[in-house]
Parts: C-alpha cells; structure tokens; sequence
C-alpha cells in the first residue's frame, strides 16, 4: 500500500504548491482534476490501487473531525436570523430538489441521490465522506458523487464572482450567495477572493453554518437510507427492528469539538494547526477520488451525474438569488 499513499501524499503536495500559481482552480481542483489524467494514463496500474484507495477514504475523516476546531455556535450570531433562516432553507431545498430528481429524472441510486444531496448542500466531498458510510454507499457511488459535486464546484467558482455582484446590490448579499451554494470550504474562499472586499470575511461565515448543520443532515440521510432498507425487506419484521442508524466516529468528534471550541477559548497554534490538516487532507482526498476515477466509471455513469450536477447548480444558484431578495432585500 505504500507505494499508492505516498503517491497520492505526493500529488495533493504539489497541487497545494502549485495552488497559488492557479488560484482560480485552487489545489482541491488541481489534486483531482491531475489525478483523473495521471491515474488512467501513467500511474493506471493495479499496485497503486490499493494505497491510493486508502489515501482517499482515512485521511479525510481526521480533517472533518479537526473542522469541529475551527466551527462555533457564535458563528451564527453575526449572520443574524435572516441569514440562518436563508440557510437552513437553502440546504432543505436543496436536499429534497437533488433528492427528487435524482430518482425521477435522472434515475440514480438512493444511495447516489442522497450523497448528492448531501454533497451540494453542505460542504462538498467531506458531507459525502461524511454519508456514504451511514448510507451503505458503494466506493464507486462515493467517487462519482465527489467527482460530479465537485467539477460542479469549479463551475461555480468561476461563475458565481461575475453574477453575483452583477445582480445582488450589496456585499452581505453576495457573501450568502457564495457561502450558500458553493460546495468545499476551499472553494468558497477561493470564489469569495475574486470579489473581495468583506466577502472574503463573510462568506466563510454562511458556508460555516452550512458545516454545523452535517451531523444533522448525516442523521436524515442514514435515517432515510434506513426506511429504504425497511421498505426492500418487508419479509422480516425482526431485521427492520435491528436497523440502526451508524454515526461515524468523525462526525461526533466533530460535534464535540465544536461544542468544546464555542465555550472554550482553545490557543491559535491549536486552531490553525487544525485548520491546515483540515485543508491539506482535503486535499488528498480529491488526488485520491481522481487517481481512482477510471475512465469506465466515467463513460458508464459520466454523462448522466454531469447532467445531475449542472441541473443541480442552476437550481441553487436561482434558488439563492430568490431566497436572499426574499429574506435579506
């Protein structure tokens, strides 16, 4: 396995030293978009495959725990109700729009659809890392999900700083238009740069909401994967009984961090340290996703979850634009 983790440690390494010279794609982007070519051409080969496998699925579940360190209940106070109301319907709507269409339109799995959901409406492939254990995701559902929510990303960062100020008025407006659609935490900062201005400071804060809200959705979902599960074994009562919602263990982590950095003043160095892991495993995470994305994942599934992520985007972003004249006009 080695050989497969130290590669992808690799890759996510210079994407993140690479990242200031591209900003505008910014190193999540680069890791996978790099990974996808350089794992179906040079680095195709089955050894990697078991290391790069690993790299994508473990290291990711220590960030989204040590993101607790970085997220507090005040938090919300300085987007005041409208912004958290702005919010949470944003990310409900989103869910059960993704959701819906998802099985009636784009005939995806349950699976799929709820990691889709997930993915768009809180914080990208780490609410995905986050679902996918508690929804019985495939490994193969997991990549495709991170990929499309995340190519749909990169759409967004380079679309959202010319609309945004074209049509919202004020800074604070454009700020929740960007902190409640786009999807990585990285993403967000990196479209909220090309504005400027307080966007930079205030847009972080709606996508922190979005953040303190996964426990919640990673709940909904596994409950509603466990209805679906009900529902297929309807010849035994005694397994429905048995059913159980499993919270991974990165996401209580992540509350009790949280919890602990709302009533705790906890020293910068600890913070930022977690910052950066949080950032660079993140990392990782996407060079994993690309260099285990092989072209016949692509071609079996590609044209469909593009199509799903597209219609996806344009739903939020109209969505948004409605919701912030409505509550914050």
């Amino acid at each position: 396995m080695v050989a497969g983790i130290v590669l992808t440690l690799a890759l996510a390494l210079v994407a993140k030293l690479l990242s200031p010279f591209l900003p505008t794609l910014g190193a999540e982007a680069l890791a996978m978009l790099a990974g996808i070519v350089l794992g179906n051409t040079v680095f195709a080969n089955q050894r990697w495959g078991a290391g790069v496998k690993w790299a994508e699925k473990y290291p990711i579940e220590i960030g989204i725990a040590l993101l607790g360190l970085n997220v507090t209940l005040q938090n919300m106070e300085s987007l005041g109700w409208s912004g958290v109301i702005f919010i949470l319907l944003q990310m409900a709507l989103t869910i059960l729009f993704v959701m819906w269409i998802g099985g009636r339109v784009f005939k995806v799995s349950p699976q799929s659809a709820m990691m889709m959901g997930a993915g768009n409406a809180v914080c990208g492939s780490s609410a995905i890392a986050s679902v996918a254990p508690a929804v019985g995701a495939t490994d193969d559902q997991r990549r495709t999900s991170v990929a499309t929510v995340s190519l749909a990303g990169v759409i967004l960062l380079f679309v959202l700083p010319v609309i945004g100020p074209a049509i919202l008025p004020n800074n604070m407006m454009v700020s929740a238009l960007i902190g409640g659609t786009v999807q990585s935490v990285g993403q967000v900062a990196g479209t909220a740069s090309l504005v400027g201005g307080s966007v930079v400071t205030y847009a972080p804060i709606f996508k922190m909401l979005r953040v303190i809200m996964l426990s919640v959705v990673v709940i909904f979902m596994a409950n509603n994967a466990s209805k679906l599960s009900n529902l297929a074994a309807t010849t035994s009562a005694k397994s429905a009984n048995k059913t159980k919602i499993n919270i991974p263990w990165f996401v209580t982590v992540f509350i009790i961090f949280m919890l602990i950095n709302s009533f705790v003043t906890l020293p910068h160095v600890l913070t930022n340290s977690a910052e950066q892991v949080t950032s660079f495993v993140g990392v990782v995470n996407l060079a994993g996703i690309g260099l285990n994305l092989k072209w016949s994942t692509i071609k079996s599934s590609g044209a469909k979850f593009l199509g799903y992520g597209l219609v996806t985007i344009i739903f939020q972003v109209a969505i948004a634009i409605a919701l912030i004249y409505v509550l914050m006009g």
